[in-house]
């Protein structure tokens, strides 16, 4: 939920206090819990994956459901970049066009770009995305929801400016409180959208790409907010939907996003923790968004407006660790970015989130692969000043359990500890040839470098139980 100024967010919030639709940001918001890290996600060989990577694509919001990529976007991506992984965009409304009705064309589609990623080794987040509804709950407004199941009673709507205060006219709360059958009349829809997300599930299981599966983009609750609506609503609608997909696929990892609504600017969220059926590790994944209000889309990250963010900043680097430790779940950020190369402060800002990522241990899809002053290219194809500082060095897969990972250029340092069953070397992205040393001790480690892909694996050694690794130029 991207927003164009801070006043914007704080209309919004402030609207539907007055509307009496909100609840307390802390109704069923939990304490704070102790700085113990959540888990993290893993691979098949037991290491920690970093994913870094670009959501793929606004673009694909249009008619066809599909991004503008082709095969080369994504090798030029991986090369110049070094992302390892992609949140990959889909819409309920391609994928059932009419209830209980499938357009597997469209999922082939899907599948074939997928394999583009699949070529690259890297990894694939399917989002089933969606902003102000669906096109059919306002005109000229909105992505996600197939037209039948787009129930608005009548009711009027007209796009506003900033766009997020779209979320507030007649006609998209009563299709979001119909959704979530916070009416009683309509529980069929979410029913419907669970099937979908099955038949998705069935469809991707055993693509060796797929990483998992995004459940909602940015949920709203309608009428019903923040503690109202996440943990009575929103956490059982997640919790239906792993069950079913479960039936179908085993091991590939949920994701799931706490209300946007507060949550994007680093206010507490109340989403419960959702039980993973399979045997085994849970692989549910807590997958916030950072939005401060003030720089989004157009604003700046100077003066009084980045002291405002830089509050947001602690704020997120609180709560939203603190909700992963309640779920048991490991964190990655889902999105991030939306802001224009010439905005003030824009390189201070992406170095800042960067470098929260990196403390907190976690990776990040930034918004979006667009072409564009907010992409990593803009409308002519050259390189955007996003580009060089997304291309950041770090460890994409640690062979144990993280201990610290940071860059300070041309230096990158990452310190793991060794972890049972955990098999593999460490892999490091590194855009240059590197000089690497480590405190294991000397002939009991070794490393070598792939030039073509600028990845540096370190094999360390067994019978040491920490280990520190420093790459540089």
């Amino acid at each position: 939920m991207r927003v164009r100024s801070a006043l914007g967010r704080i209309t919004l919030t402030t609207a539907l206090a007055l509307a009496g639709t909100a609840g307390t940001a802390a109704a069923g918001a939990p304490a704070h819990a102790d700085a113990a890290p959540p888990p993290t996600i893993t691979d098949d060989q037991g290491r920690t994956l970093i994913l870094h990577g670009l959501n793929t694509a606004s673009s694909a919001k249009g008619d066809s459901g599909l991004p503008w990529i082709d095969r080369d976007d994504v090798v030029r991506e991986a090369r110049e970049m070094g992302t390892d992984s992609v949140r990959y965009l889909i819409l309920w409304r391609n994928i059932e066009p009419k209830p209980g009705q499938y357009d597997d064309a469209y999922l082939d589609e899907v599948a074939k770009r997928v394999a583009w990623y699949r070529e690259k080794g890297m990894h694939v987040i399917l989002d089933m995305h969606q902003d102000i509804y669906g096109p059919d709950a306002c005109k000229g407004a909105g992505d996600g929801a197939p037209a039948w199941a787009t129930i608005t009673d009548g009711l009027p709507c007209t796009p506003q400016d900033p766009w997020v205060l779209t979320y507030l006219q007649p006609a998209i709360l009563r299709a979001y409180d119909n959704f979530w059958n916070n009416t009683g009349k309509h529980p069929e829809l979410m029913q419907r959208y669970t099937a979908m997300w099955q038949h998705v599930a069935k469809r991707f299981a055993k693509d060796p790409a797929v990483l998992g599966y995004d459940l909602m983009n940015e949920p709203f609750g309608g009428t019903r907010q923040f503690g109202f609506f996440e943990g009575p609503i929103l956490t059982p609608f997640y919790q239906r939907i792993v069950d079913a997909i479960r039936k179908v696929d085993r091991d590939n990892w949920v994701f799931v996003e706490p209300e946007a609504l507060g949550s994007n600017e680093g206010a507490e969220s109340s989403i419960a923790p959702v039980e993973d059926p399979r045997p085994g590790t849970p692989r549910i994944v807590l997958a916030p968004h950072f939005y401060p209000g003030g720089v989004d889309l157009g604003g700046a990250y100077s003066g009084a407006t980045k002291l405002l963010i830089q509050a947001q900043f602690a704020l997120w680097k609180r709560n939203m660790p603190a909700a992963a430790r309640r779920l048991n779940a490991p964190m990655w950020l889902g999105e991030v970015g939306g802001m224009g190369q010439d905005a003030p402060g824009a390189a201070d800002f992406t170095g800042d989130w960067l470098s929260m990522a990196d403390d907190l241990g976690i990776g990040w899809s930034y918004w979006s692969n667009d072409p564009g002053s907010t992409g990593v290219t803009d409308g002519k194809g050259n390189p955007t000043l996003f580009t060089k500082l997304l291309a950041r060095p770090y460890a994409r897969a640690i062979a144990g359990t993280p201990v610290k990972m940071s860059y300070s250029s041309p230096t990158l340092t990452v310190s793991w500890r060794n972890k049972a069953g955990v098999s593999g070397p460490t892999e490091i992205w590194f855009p240059s040839t590197p000089k690497v040393t480590s405190t294991d001790p000397a002939g009991k480690w070794r490393t070598a470098w792939d030039a073509s892909r600028h990845v540096l694996s370190v094999w360390a050694d067994p019978n040491t139980a920490s280990h520190t690794v420093t790459v540089t130029q």
